[in-house]
């Protein structure tokens, strides 16, 4: 076969049915929740953080704006026009959180570029891959499942059933996600096997006794076991690099399991190191890395826990009641003697 028609063949997929349509959504809605939690944190310090008195002045933000970094923030030093991109930036984010779509995309990323852009000091981390996948984002449909007129969406793209270059532009953003969160987690396990620290097992000791992520002394004192602190770095370290290789995999419990065991480990920065946004937007991009066959089957999975849980709790009621019933009635014979 020709190289061409290769090329053909993969053009034509991309461009049949849209792919991880429930995965995207749901990072749209952490997006924008974190972008929503960002902000209120820090609500009633937004003028030292961000405003126009800033201990970060407007010229040294302007100052360490990367490459074609920009900040709508930095366009006038006006206490009106603070409050009022302040206030965008939240209100965007709710709108892009609920409803979704592309131009609301594009909205969103721009009021989250230009508040993370203001004031860099005090950002997470997470912040870098938001701003990356945002831009996949404007290309790929956002709003077709937990956004109002959601249904009727997909029932107008399971309609649509020609090959478009909306739906290959779609696929290729959405497999784009997948990629960079694969690489994300593959760089970061390279990193910590190479490091002597992780390599002994010792890595989650220090970074529980780090003052500035100490939420709870509970934490420092788990990580104080030698076999609970060396476990916690090595299933750190497996869990990522083995990330992309269960995301490719064919088997759906292998893409599960990893996949919850990443969640479980971003879980645990949110409680124990208060990372919460960084441990959110990580957890939004994990959500692309399943396909809508997994959540389905997950679904399909919570539903029959669910029946099996009540018909037990029923069976369990039915078997006291039975005693009681029986309770009663004699209790009503003894009353009429």
């Amino acid at each position: 076969m020709r190289p061409t028609a290769y090329m053909d063949n993969a053009v034509m997929w991309l461009a049949r049915g849209e792919r991880r349509l429930i995965g995207i959504a749901a990072l749209r809605i952490v997006i924008g929740f974190a972008t929503i939690l960002y902000c209120l944190a820090d609500y009633d310090r937004r003028q030292f953080l961000w405003g126009p008195d800033s201990y970060n002045s407007a010229a040294a933000a302007s100052k360490s704006l990367p490459q074609w970094g920009f900040s709508l923030f930095l366009v006038s030093n006006s206490q009106v026009w603070f409050e009022l991109m302040f206030h965008a930036v939240i209100l965007v984010a709710i709108a892009f959180m609920v409803f979704g779509g592309r131009w609301l995309t594009v909205a969103q990323a721009v009021m989250m570029w230009s508040l993370h852009y203001r004031n860099q000091d005090v950002l997470e981390g997470g912040d870098n891959l938001a701003q990356i996948l945002i831009i996949f984002m404007m290309f790929s449909v956002s709003n077709a499942y937990f956004a109002p007129g959601a249904k009727e969406r997909r029932a107008r793209m399971r309609a649509d059933i020609q090959p478009t270059v909306r739906t290959a532009l779609h696929n290729l953003a959405a497999y784009l996600i997948v990629f960079q969160t694969s690489v994300l987690y593959l760089v970061a396990g390279y990193w910590k096997i190479t490091g002597t620290l992780w390599q002994n097992g010792v890595a989650m000791y220090y970074i529980s006794r780090i003052r500035g992520f100490e939420m709870s002394s509970t934490y420092a004192h788990v990580m104080s076991s030698a076999f609970l602190g060396t476990a916690v770095c090595y299933f750190t370290i497996f869990t990522e690099l083995a990330f992309p290789f269960a995301v490719l995999s064919a088997r759906a419990w292998v893409r599960k399991t990893n996949t919850l065991a990443i969640e479980a480990m971003h879980l645990g920065i949110m409680v124990c190191m208060g990372l919460v946004c960084f441990g959110l937007l990580m957890i939004g991009a994990d959500f692309t890395c399943l396909r809508d066959e997994d959540y389905r089957s997950l679904y399909l999975r919570a539903l029959k826990i669910r029946d099996e849980v009540v018909a037990r709790w029923r069976g369990r009621g039915s078997v006291l009641a039975a005693p009681a019933l029986a309770v009663s009635g004699e209790s009503a014979s003894i009353a009429k003697e």
